[in-house]
């Protein structure tokens, strides 16, 4: 397998989908997502990758800040829509509701362009699409795709002002074509002669030996950074089972001696030491 930056990392990631200098990607992904056929010329990326931008605004924010931002990854104008591509590798608490107002926020951003009475004309709609490298949903379906629906009729409002997607990755249930060829290359970051060329183009932009050096440092800088985010994680999350059991520990043994239990066995029954069964019950009677 060739030597190339994961297409899940933020620098990769952006490389492919935001280049004013490779739309063709940009073109096919949104062909492939969203069933919709657009000329390169149409496509206006509102926050284009640049890796001098890129490398900037991570020296005056910091990698570990650029990490935990909420910014839109991708958000690109297409036509009368606009499209917005969010990337979420790791499991974040309440990613849905950020997602959800990401696409808001998006549609409301255009009301300022209008005029007189009537500015919610220049409202456009939103589709929104999601990569998550976690499962999110608990079914086995890598693909949900979400719009304003009516109950009543079960039809979809039309025109369609939002449609909010979730693709995840780590799951392999069967989805259509396109969709399967995006997972395959997002999962790994090859591509082969059997796929479309944006594909095969994406893979080689991500080549590692067609990176410029400061892309490169700043592809190592990143996984450094993620790399130990994640060991910090991980020793929170250790962190909190052990006092979480401990705690667990603490209430068998209160419950016990509420039934009148002996210290003693108490201490057998909880794991927990003679002195500490001997202070809990001293709190509960002073309690």
């Amino acid at each position: 397998m060739p030597h190339v930056i994961r297409p899940t990392s933020d620098l990769g990631f952006k490389k492919i989908l935001a280049s004013d200098d490779h739309k063709t990607i940009t073109q096919g992904f949104i062909a492939d997502v969203f069933g919709l056929q657009v000329s390169v010329n149409e496509i206006d990326i509102r926050n284009p990758y640049s890796i001098k931008a890129y490398e900037e605004h991570i020296k005056a924010e910091g990698v570990q800040q650029r990490l935990h931002q909420t910014l839109r990854d991708i958000t690109i104008s297409v036509n009368a829509v606009d499209v917005t591509v969010e990337l979420q590798i790791c499991r974040e608490i309440s990613f849905v509701k950020r997602a959800y107002y990401y696409m808001a926020d998006l549609y409301t951003s255009h009301y300022h362009q209008g005029f007189g009475d009537d500015r919610y004309a220049s409202l456009r709609p939103v589709w929104s699409v999601n990569i998550l490298g976690e499962p999110m949903f608990t079914c086995a379906h890598p693909w949900h795709m979400f719009t304003l629906h009516d109950t009543v009729l079960d039809e979809p409002l039309v025109p369609q002002l939002a449609r909010l997607g979730f693709f995840e990755l780590s799951k392999m249930e069967e989805v259509s074509p396109q969709l399967t060829r995006w997972r395959n290359f997002l999962n790994s970051g090859v591509a082969d002669d059997t796929d479309p060329s944006y594909l095969q183009e994406a893979a080689s932009i991500i080549s590692y030996v067609n990176l410029s050096r400061k892309e490169r440092a700043m592809d190592k800088l990143l996984e450094k950074a993620i790399a130990t985010r994640e060991a910090e994680m991980h020793c929170a999350m250790e962190e909190g089972r052990v006092e979480g059991a401990r705690d667990a520990r603490l209430a068998n043994a209160m419950a016990a001696l509420r039934m009148g239990i002996s210290h003693a066995d108490v201490a057998q029954i909880t794991g927990l030491d003679a002195a500490t069964v001997d202070e809990l019950a001293q709190q509960m009677e002073t309690a």
